[in-house]
């Protein structure tokens, strides 16, 4: 179970692979959480990898549209209002570095969150961690308690 467990955080490692590897690491894990039905513990480690996998990919997807967009600007020579293009290409220039950071460190954390699941340890990532574990335990507890008599 922990190394499958492990797996779902380390899918999103295909990131590195521009293009569909976002998509290839989602699609692992959807594979893991569908299959994790026997093991709450590989159902609570995929499905929060899951949420972040889903997470980050979205944000990548805000990130590249707003470069596409500098882009259409700049090739169709249009100003936003009272900004330049000239303005709005410098900030996405300042901001290039953090988005580069942005897009292997959120695939850091994800391999870093498989490594300490491999070795046997408990790994959340902020966030998704607790509401995953939330979202488990009502499941859980509604299993227990059963159907609603009405």
């Amino acid at each position: 179970d922990q190394r499958v467990a492990a797996v779902a955080h380390l899918s999103i490692g295909f990131g590195v692979i521009v293009g569909v590897g976002f998509l290839l690491g989602l699609a692992i894990n959807l594979v893991i959480w569908l299959r994790s039905r026997r093991s709450p513990v590989v159902e609570y480690h995929a499905e929060q990898a899951g949420a972040y996998q889903l997470a980050v990919l979205l944000a990548n997807l805000g990130m590249a549209g707003g470069w596409i967009l500098v882009l259409v600007l700049w090739m169709g020579d249009y100003a936003l209002g009272w900004l330049s293009f000239g303005q709005i290409l410098t900030a996405m220039l300042v901001l290039l570095p953090f988005e580069i950071a942005w897009y292997f460190g959120t695939i850091a954390l994800g391999v870093y969150g498989g490594l300490v699941v491999a070795a046997g340890r408990d790994f959340s990532y902020p966030i998704f961690g607790s509401w995953a574990r939330r979202r488990l335990e009502a499941k859980e507890a509604a299993r227990v308690v059963g159907p609603r008599q009405g």
